[in-house]
């Protein structure tokens, strides 16, 4: 059975047939004023227009004319005017087929172009494996298969051979690519990486499909199901060095390819290839686990600090509904005692009648909510660090924070909150970084000169996720959230 063909006849004629266009007629058909020297010292006008139109065709399309072929009459017309001849004078140099044959090896030899042999058959799909890795898509990378040809002067073959250039250079780039990524592994890493395709023990789910349907909702228990997921990938020993070796688009294209085919297809193809999807999957998967995490994360967050900022905005309206009562009272009193002071009766006297213990309250619960930590969307956010406490240890202990030196304080105060949890300890210690903490959250953190951990640890994890958005903290691991040098190319 015949193979399917990777290009089509129709764009491998666009490379071997001659243009039609006037300018690229132009372009590629004009004689320059070596050319006419060589081609004067021919005998009569028939031989001086054939040889003209072969060497002209060697250069472009890349070919030797074949015989009995007639070029096209626009590229004919177009040569033969340059000469001041008829090209109905060509009909007479093809009668003659040695004379052409001759014209070629004599052009061949004077012009230095090369035969498409064994070794330029060789030297093109060396070229051609790079290319491959990163042009997916047959047709384009025979114009660039062609072209190359051009540069080297090597006469064009027919389709056919062509196609099989084409067919061993992506051959060799997927081979070259699974041995990039499988190299060096050891048994028990491959075995692991087949293992992904096995069900879990009483599921009927493979690890690779619950490795790749983790929950996106942010939620805490969901920070540390994502949290899971990210330390199984880990413990596979995957090298991400290894991603770094191969082009990046051929990278993405495999790891791809390992997200949307099933457990059972991917156990069905050959072990270098299997072994060589499943490492690139397993890469990408740590860098979509680390940054489905970290987004998880800011979500969380940003929901907390709405749903604050709205407990706040409904606690104030109803603070200034009792304080509203509570001013009608004290203002009800105060009236008392100017009346009395502009009437000239004895205040004491008016202050008995008061209503004492009504008075008191009015004034108690007016100082409590005169306080602005009662109606601050921080205290809000602080009541909620049960929530963080939930997830807060495994998140800081799971990933690498780095940044520059102006985040180096908060740096320094997550590390000692994942220490914190990573020990068990319940204080912090006596002194802490607090260069970081705006001044809108001193008043929470530091109480009588002792530093509040709720207040402090909801401080941090916040300026940590501001930090992250603007880009001035980074993580080991991440796609979304890397380095800025990182995008830079060496």
């Amino acid at each position: 059975m015949a193979r399917r063909r990777l290009v089509s006849l129709e764009i491998w004629a666009g490379h071997y047939d001659a243009p039609l266009d006037e300018r690229e007629i132009a372009r590629h058909y004009t004689l320059t004023s070596d050319d006419l020297e060589i081609v004067g010292r021919r005998r009569g006008d028939a031989t001086r227009l054939g040889f003209a139109m072969l060497l002209l065709t060697m250069r472009w399309p890349g070919r030797a004319l074949e015989a009995g072929e007639v070029p096209p009459a626009p590229v004919l017309g177009y040569v033969a005017r340059q000469l001041g001849v008829a090209p109905d004078a060509f009909a007479d140099y093809a009668r003659r087929d040695q004379t052409r044959r001759e014209h070629l090896v004599e052009i061949r030899r004077s012009h230095g172009f090369r035969i498409f042999d064994r070794d330029a058959f060789r030297e093109v799909v060396a070229f051609s494996i790079p290319i491959a890795q990163t042009i997916i898509h047959p047709g384009q990378m025979a114009g660039v298969i062609v072209d190359e040809l051009r540069r080297r002067q090597i006469l064009l073959p027919s389709s056919s051979i062509l196609e099989a250039v084409l067919r061993r250079a992506r051959q060799q780039a997927e081979q070259l690519t699974y041995e990039v990524l499988t190299n060096g592994l050891r048994p028990d890493t491959l075995q692991d990486l087949d293992d992904l395709l096995a069900r879990r023990t009483g599921q009927a789910a493979t690890w690779l499909s619950w490795l790749r349907n983790a929950s996106q909702s942010p939620a805490a228990r969901n920070i540390l199901r994502l949290i899971e997921r990210l330390a199984y990938v880990r413990a596979l020993g995957l090298d991400r060095g290894r991603a770094d070796m191969i082009p990046a688009s051929t990278f993405d294209r495999l790891a791809d390819e390992g997200s949307r085919i099933t457990p059972q297809h991917l156990g069905e193809l050959n072990a270098l290839r299997r072994h060589a999807t499943l490492a690139a999957t397993g890469i990408r998967l740590e860098e979509d686990l680390t940054d489905a995490t970290l987004t998880m994360f800011d979500k969380l967050l940003g929901s907390m600090v709405r749903r604050a900022e709205n407990r706040t905005r409904d606690k104030a309206l109803k603070t200034v509904r009792e304080l509203q009562g509570h001013l009608r009272t004290l203002t009800g009193s105060c009236r008392i005692l100017i009346d009395a002071r502009t009437n000239g009766v004895d205040s004491l006297a008016q202050i008995e009648a008061l209503d004492w213990q009504r008075f008191a309250v009015s004034v108690e619960q007016a100082e409590v909510l005169s306080r602005p930590e009662t109606v601050d969307r921080t205290a809000e956010l602080i009541e909620r660090h049960r929530t963080v406490k939930l997830f807060a240890g495994a998140f800081l202990n799971t990933f690498e924070f780095r940044g520059a030196g102006a985040v180096q304080g908060l740096l320094s105060a997550l590390a000692i909150i994942a220490e914190l949890y990573r020990t068990g300890k319940r204080r912090l210690p006596d002194r802490v970084p607090l260069r970081f903490v705006p001044s809108a959250w001193r008043p929470f953190i530091l109480r009588d000169g002792i530093v509040d951990r709720a207040a402090y640890e909801l401080c941090a994890l916040s300026q940590l996720r501001e930090r992250l958005r603007a880009g001035d903290i980074w993580v080991a691991g991440s796609r979304q959230f890397r380095d800025f040098d990182s995008y830079l190319i060496p």
